[in-house]
């Protein structure tokens, strides 16, 4: 599960992110490092022919002294990976990591001893990150709880991580691969995405993703770059696919309808997420639908009022950590709060600090 993969995404595009991993980094040891950020070796093309695609070492352990290896890698923070995780090696440290840019995905491999992982309340706090985690796990299982789930992830499955919710587990040595998604573009793919945290596709269900993920490991460097964004293309609607399969055993394009009024709901709530007068009746006129069925399509989220007040929450968030000058009061008016107390009281509930204290935490002054 989360023994490998990297957790983020930069602003609006996913990144390389398999369940626990980030991407680059140095430590005091960089120079015995030898292979972080560069190309994996391969034959070169013949001269003339166009640029293929190809995978990065990120960071490996080998040339370090065993001793230093965890605190190194540690120490690297890797895309604020420390930030985002706390761990424990169950056994002799090792890692080694690489990514691979696909132009609208950037996928990670990795490879990790065995170790134990948490993200807790805390963390989310401290990194603000929501995306969804998809961890291909080739080799090595896991087991933990997800926010009250039992995980039992074995060799071969696929885990899903929602990185706005807590988690811990226990990661056998692995292998594994993966990606991130921001969270507006799983909501239009997979259904009912908070629910979806800490779900395991089993191996049957899993078996044509991580069968295209470990052919991509291995002859991605054979095709051009053009090539990179049908490969992510590929990638995203095979995870649909072992996902709807997983989750009531329908066919592929089974529930489509359903999905695309939600993805409609969904895209409406955000265009309009500043205004005071956003509520099921409004949206109901605007997609064409009874308020019963915009409550079903938000039902796993808590039914569309709900929705619309954590995805406002969630855009004060952003602009607390991102240094918005504004008050407190202009950013509950700027995103349909009647007022800066009612804002406070929800945020505190959901983040656990005031807006004022959050703000602090990442730095920003108080305007």
């Amino acid at each position: 599960m989360g023994a490998n993969g990297h957790p983020c995404l930069s602003r609006g595009r996913a990144v390389r992110l398999h369940w626990g991993i980030g991407a680059s980094g140095w430590c005091r040891y960089g120079r015995l490092v030898k292979h972080a950020h560069e190309s994996i070796a391969h034959a070169p093309p013949p001269a003339g022919s166009p640029p293929t695609l190809a995978w990065t070492r990120i960071f490996a352990s080998d040339a370090l002294p065993e001793g230093e290896r965890y605190r190194c890698w540690r120490d690297a923070d890797i895309a604020g990976y420390a930030k985002r995780f706390d761990t424990r090696p169950v056994e002799p440290f090792a890692v080694t990591m690489d990514r691979i840019d696909l132009g609208p995905l950037s996928v990670g491999g990795s490879q990790f001893s065995a170790q134990e992982w948490s993200r807790e309340r805390s963390n989310i706090v401290a990194d603000g990150c929501d995306h969804i985690v998809v961890n291909v796990r080739h080799r090595g299982a896991a087991r933990g709880d997800m926010a009250g789930r039992i995980v039992a992830a074995p060799a071969g499955s696929i885990v899903l991580a929602d990185m706005a919710q807590i988690g811990r587990h226990a990661s056998e040595a692995s292998v594994t691969s993966g990606f991130a998604l921001p969270r507006a573009v799983a909501e239009q793919m997979l259904p009912s995405v908070r629910s979806l945290h800490g779900h395991v596709v089993a191996p049957e269900q899993a078996a044509l993703l991580v069968s295209h993920m470990a052919m991509i490991r291995q002859h991605a460097d054979r095709l051009p770059a053009s090539s990179g964004p049908l490969l992510a293309r590929t990638i995203v609607d095979l995870l649909t696919m072992a996902v709807c399969a997983s989750v009531g055993g329908v066919p592929a394009d089974g529930g489509q309808h359903e999905r695309g009024l939600r993805h409609q709901l969904c895209a409406a709530i955000e265009q309009h997420l500043g205004s005071p007068s956003l509520n099921t009746v409004r949206l109901s006129r605007m997609i064409g639908v009874s308020r019963s069925t915009l409550y079903r399509l938000l039902q796993d989220e808590g039914g569309v009022q709900a929705y619309i007040r954590t995805r406002r929450l969630a855009r004060v968030a952003t602009a607390l950590r991102d240094g918005d000058r504004d008050t407190i009061a202009a950013l509950a008016e700027r995103w349909g709060f009647c007022d800066a107390a009612y804002l406070g009281r929800a945020f505190r509930e959901v983040y656990g600090l005031t807006p004022g204290d959050y703000r602090a935490l990442h730095g920003i002054p108080r305007p």
